[in-house]
């Protein structure tokens, strides 16, 4: 009973996490930049594409009500990797190639609260609870690991443009707040479910 308030929660506070956390695109290995482009019709949480010949990041902020906000925002900067990292905009993705583009947007996120080993972990716990939502996240079906990501390679260096002002700071300090209870309260069921219900009200 109280995992289906958690979600229901969740998807009542979704549109005003999402109007508070529109992305701003990242760049490429040259620095140049890849927009970024909300769209509602995307079968995909986040998708690395071309537009008119042009790197783009969709992402679409109706799919998967139930995950946290950081996670999307991993999501996507798992996305904006792929592009930094020269992988191929279409065709089969493969294991390596995701463990790459994870380890660098672990990376270019430790500036933020994800940054935080609380916030970490629930970040991997969201994208591993469900199998079958594999369909609509960046693939091939894998388990997360990006505690083990360790040091960053040259290679993971680059730009996300992470969500910016006073909304940001104050999402931001409050997500480190809510780390900070998960750290101290444990890694029990009723723990996570209060850092899921802290980490929604941050976006209110």
């Amino acid at each position: 009973m109280k995992q289906l308030f958690a979600a229901f929660l969740m998807m009542l506070a979704w549109p005003v996490l999402a109007q508070n956390m529109a992305f701003n695109g990242c760049t490429d290995a040259k620095g140049k930049p890849v927009a970024a482009l909300a769209d509602d019709k995307l079968q995909a949480v986040a998708q690395y594409g071309l537009a008119d010949g042009q790197p783009v990041i969709r992402y679409n902020p109706q799919l998967l009500p139930r995950l946290l906000l950081e996670t999307r925002l991993f999501v996507y900067a798992h996305e904006c990797g792929r592009q930094y990292l020269g992988f191929p905009a279409t065709g089969d993705r493969t294991a390596v190639q995701a463990r790459q583009a994870d380890c660098w947007a672990y990376d270019t996120l430790k500036r933020s609260a994800l940054s935080s080993a609380p916030v970490l972990a629930a970040v991997e716990d969201d994208l591993n609870m469900v199998a079958e939502d594999w369909a609509v996240l960046p693939g091939p079906a894998r388990e997360v690991k990006l505690a083990s990501c360790g040091g960053a390679p040259a290679a993971t260096k680059g730009s996300l443009a992470l969500p910016s002002g006073p909304a940001r700071s104050k999402w931001d300090q409050c997500q480190q707040s809510c780390g900070a209870k998960l750290r101290s309260c444990g890694r029990s069921e009723t723990c996570q479910i209060a850092f899921n219900q802290c980490s929604v009200a941050c976006g209110q």
